[in-house]
C-alpha cells in the first residue's frame, strides 16, 4: 500500500482542487484571498519523468492529453475525489505520520498520474498556463507547493553547505571542551562558553558555492546570517526565533553602519531578496544564476483546503508571506556536530549549520 504524509498528499490534492476551481486567488496578509483579484487557469500540466499530461477544460468536462491519448473525464469527478482527499487528508489527526488514500490513487491512475510527490531536485511542483486579467497574457509558470495540511516545510533545508565556520576568541582546556561538547542544550553550551570568557568571530561560510551565492544578495550577507545563527542558538525562547524577530535585532545592533536614518528598513530589504531568491531556485551547493525554476511563486494549501497564491509578479506581497512565516530551526546535532569544539591549524572553532523552515 502507498503512503505519504499530510504535505505529500497535498500535491495532488491541489491539482484536482485547482482543475475544480480553474482560477487561482491572490493571497494577502494572514493568508486571506484577495476577492476580486484571480488569474483564470487556461491549462495545467503534469510532469512526470518524461512524460507530460495536460488538463485543459470544456463546458462541464476536463480534457486529459497524455503523450500518446487523451480523453475526457466530466468535472463532478474531480469535485468529487478532492472533496474525498481533503477529508481523509483531515481525518488524520497526526501532522507527522504517513498513511493511504486508494480511492486517490486509482483515480490518479485512471489520468495517468502514477507518483504523488515531484522530484524534491526543483523547486516548481505543478506547471500552469494562466491568464492575466489586466494585460491579457497568458504565461506559462512554475509553482512551488506548501500546505498548511500537514508540518510546516522547510525553505532552506540543512547540509553540508550551510555549515557557518566560527573561531573562538580564547582558547579553553581539554576538560572544558569535553563539558561543552557533551552538553546537549545549545543554550546550555553556550552558557559554558561565556562562563570561561569565550565569544566568537565568524571565520567563513564553509561551502564556497554557497559564500559566493550569499554575495549576490548582498555583500555582507553572510556575516548578517552568521549573526543571526549565533543568536539562535545562544537562545532558549522558541518564540522567538522568527526570521523577522532577529531581523530586528540586527537592525538594532547595525554593525555595518549603514544610514538607517535614510533606510531604515535596510536588512529587512536584504533578507527578503535572499529568501526570495531560495524560494524560486537558489541552492547553497549549486552556483546560483537566477535561472528561477518556480517562476509563479507560491501555491498555499490553507487549512481549510483553499488554494491562494502568493505571486511572484507581485513580489512586495510575496516577500512578506516569507519574511513574516519563516524561522530558523536545529538540524540533526549529531549528523552535524554543531557547536562541537575542534582543532584547526591550531586554533579552536566551532560550527553552525543553517536551516530555515515556515512557521505554518
Amino acid at each position: 500500500m502507498t503512503t505519504y504524509n499530510k504535505g505529500e498528499w497535498s500535491e495532488p490534492y491541489l491539482l484536482l482542487k485547482l482543475i475544480v476551481d480553474q482560477k487561482i486567488y491572490l493571497g494577502k496578509e494572514n493568508f486571506e484571498k484577495v476577492e476580486d483579484i484571480f488569474y483564470r487557469i487556461i491549462r495545467i500540466l503534469h510532469f512526470e519523468e518524461r512524460k507530460k499530461t495536460e488538463f485543459t477544460f470544456k463546458d462541464d468536462l476536463v480534457i486529459v492529453k497524455g503523450e500518446e491519448e487523451s480523453f475526457t473525464i466530466p468535472i463532478k469527478d474531480f469535485i468529487d475525489i478532492s472533496k474525498t482527499t481533503l477529508h481523509r487528508i483531515n481525518s488524520v489527526r497526526s501532522k507527522k505520520g504517513t498513511f493511504d488514500i486508494p480511492e486517490l490513487i486509482e483515480f490518479l491512475n485512471s489520468i495517468k498520474i502514477h507518483k504523488v510527490k515531484a522530484k524534491s531536485a526543483s523547486k516548481n511542483d505543478i506547471t500552469i498556463q494562466i491568464e492575466d486579467p489586466k494585460t491579457l497574457i497568458t504565461p506559462t509558470l512554475g509553482f512551488s507547493v506548501k500546505s498548511q495540511l500537514g508540518r510546516p516545510a522547510t525553505l532552506i533545508n540543512a547540509s553540508g553547505a550551510t555549515n557557518f565556520i566560527y573561531r573562538l576568541t580564547s582558547k579553553i582546556e581539554q576538560t572544558q571542551i569535553d563539558e561543552i561538547n557533551s552538553t546537549r542544550l545549545f543554550s546550555d553550551k553556550f552558557s559554558l562558553f561565556k562562563k570561561y570568557g569565550v565569544d566568537f568571530i565568524f571565520e567563513d561560510v564553509k561551502n564556497e558555492v554557497f559564500k559566493i551565492n550569499l554575495q549576490t544578495v548582498d555583500y555582507n550577507f553572510s556575516k548578517v546570517l552568521s549573526d543571526i545563527l549565533l543568536m539562535y542558538y545562544r537562545n532558549n525562547d522558541a518564540s522567538a526565533n522568527t526570521i523577522e524577530k532577529f531581523i530586528g535585532r540586527i537592525t538594532e545592533k547595525n554593525e555595518f553602519n549603514y544610514n538607517l536614518g535614510l533606510n531604515p528598513n535596510i536588512y529587512e530589504m536584504i533578507i527578503k531578496r535572499f529568501l526570495v531568491e531560495y524560494a524560486l531556485g537558489m541552492r547553497a551547493s549549486q552556483i546560483w544564476k537566477r535561472d528561477y525554476q518556480a517562476d509563479g511563486g507560491y501555491l498555499i494549501v490553507r487549512e481549510d483546503g483553499e488554494i491562494i497564491c502568493y505571486h511572484f509578479y507581485f513580489v512586495k506581497n510575496f516577500e512578506n508571506y516569507l519574511f513574516q512565516n519563516t524561522k530558523l530551526e536545529t538540524p540533526d546535532p549529531k549528523r552535524y556536530k554543531m557547536a562541537q569544539v575542534f582543532e584547526e591549524n591550531g586554533i579552536q572553532k566551532i560550527t553552525l549549520n543553517l536551516q530555515v523552515r515556515f512557521t505554518k
